[in-house]
């Protein structure tokens, strides 16, 4: 393979990563849903922002979540235990 397409193909994996890295979720009022569906899809983005509407959403506000950032939050916290060395000891 040459290098010219050693050097192509790392460029397209390196941007298929950073595209995947890159997706959001997108947290609206109920109402608005198809309104920001809508924005998203004509922006050309919808394969990378995900959006679910929630009523705990702040009032015109929109809220961005990276999900797999707190995902691997998550599993880290549960590999390291309790927070506090107490909690969940029976008495």
């Amino acid at each position: 393979m040459s290098n010219e397409i050693q050097r192509m193909l790392t460029a397209i994996q390196f941007w298929h990563l950073a595209r995947q890295e890159s997706k959001r979720t997108i947290l609206c009022e109920p109402h608005r849903e198809h309104q920001v569906r809508a924005a998203i899809d004509q922006a050309g983005a919808a394969d990378i922002l995900t959006v679910r509407p929630s009523p705990v959403c702040p009032e015109g506000k929109l809220l961005v979540i990276d999900e797999n950032a707190l995902d691997a939050g998550l599993q880290e916290a549960a590999q390291r235990g309790p927070m506090f060395p107490w909690m969940g000891r029976s008495s």
